[in-house]
């Protein structure tokens, strides 16, 4: 099962009896990538869920609309059987049903998912294949230690900055995704008849 919301750790302590430098940052590396994982894991399952509430919504909707637009036909067919008023009311429910999607974000946070999961695999894959060419080099002592030291601080950020600039853009867009929509909300409520919003 996944997690409820992506979690913090507290970082890695060198254990007793492995005071090398590379075994430090490989420790550092591997509990970056262990949070990359974990991030994207987390949106890709969330991305499943939004996504198959986000299908059956529209499915609810083009199937209302279709019903809608044909219940005048249906009602003549029937001899008035089914009254063409009713024709309204489905389409009220279709517009309802894409209004319930709109309203809570459910197509357009599968699409932020996708795309925030897609930029963490990505960033983490160019870090592991980095990170293993960096291991080869100094354990075949082919490289300064200087050298590969710097570089290896430098995956390690670049897979930190990288993160977390995924972490806080997906969550700036929701945030102002989210204004919009109760700007959306309110405009419309305050639209209707006798009704009005405080500004």
């Amino acid at each position: 099962m996944a997690q409820i919301n992506i979690t913090a750790t507290k970082a890695p302590v060198m254990p007793e009896g492995r005071d090398s430098v590379l075994d430090a940052y490989d420790l550092l590396f591997r509990w970056m990538e262990e949070e990359s994982l974990k991030a994207y894991e987390w949106y890709m399952e969330e991305k499943r869920s939004k996504a198959a509430a986000s299908k059956v919504l529209r499915a609810l909707s083009i199937a209302g609309l279709t019903l809608g637009t044909v219940t005048p036909a249906v009602s003549i067919l029937t001899g008035g059987a089914i009254p063409t008023e009713s024709g309204y009311v489905v389409l009220g429910l279709a517009g309802g049903f894409l209004l319930l999607d709109k309203g809570f974000g459910f197509s357009s946070a599968w699409g932020r998912y996708m795309v925030s999961a897609t930029k963490i695999l990505s960033s983490l894959k160019g870090c592991q294949i980095r990170w293993s060419m960096l291991l080869a080099d100094w354990k075949g002592g082919q490289r300064d230690e200087s050298i590969l030291i710097e570089e290896a601080r430098e995956i390690i950020t670049g897979l930190v900055v990288a993160l977390h600039e995924t972490l806080e853009g997906e969550t700036a867009e929701w945030l102002s995704e989210f204004h919009q929509n109760l700007e959306g909300v309110r405009a419309m409520v305050g639209e209707l008849p006798g009704r009005s919003i405080a500004g």
